[in-house]
């Protein structure tokens, strides 16, 4: 009977991660989600982001871990709440498709804004996966498409998690 309910919450969770994500992307590309930005902490966001997902990552024995490659400003102007959605989206993905080794979130800030010109912040996730074939690196950023066929099969998703975030990190600039 445990099973049973396993499956059920499991399937119901997926299902709610799915309606979830039909939401925002149909908000995004109707124009009726705007960004909240206010001032927060990039190192809070992103040390939080890292802690939830660290359990998963540890399930299946990969290393995860983050650093700055650069200094660490004291807050950022972003829609934190979309900033850490979008890296939840990016970090969940390394870890589905990782095996071995691990995941590392390199963060930094580029162009102090000396000049005028606003500060970026750039986050990389990078991983030990299985990578991404060159011919289709354009294709994965469409709604419910991934690499191949094979994907959905063997590591699950819906193909919405990169469109999403590849919108929300156009939308926060």
């Amino acid at each position: 009977r445990g099973e049973y309910l396993q499956t059920i919450r499991h399937s119901g969770g997926h299902l709610l991660n799915l309606i979830n994500d039909i939401l925002d992307l149909s908000k995004i590309e109707s124009g009726k989600l705007q960004p909240e930005l206010v001032e927060c902490s990039p190192h809070q966001v992103i040390s939080e982001t890292i802690s939830m997902l660290r359990v998963k990552a540890l399930e299946k024995s990969l290393k995860l871990e983050y650093r700055w490659a650069t200094r660490v400003p004291v807050s950022v102007t972003t829609d934190a709440s979309r900033l850490r959605q979008l890296m939840m989206n990016l970090i969940g993905n390394a870890i589905k498709f990782t095996k071995t080794g691990g995941i590392a979130v390199v963060a930094s800030v580029e162009n102090s804004g000396d000049d005028g010109s606003p500060a970026l912040l750039h986050i990389d996730v990078i991983d030990t996966g299985v990578g991404i074939p060159k011919d289709k690196l354009n294709e994965i950023f469409e709604p419910f498409v991934q690499a191949d066929t094979s994907v959905t099969r063997r590591f699950g998703g819906t193909g919405l998690g990169l469109a999403i975030s590849q919108r929300f990190a156009e939308m926060l600039g």
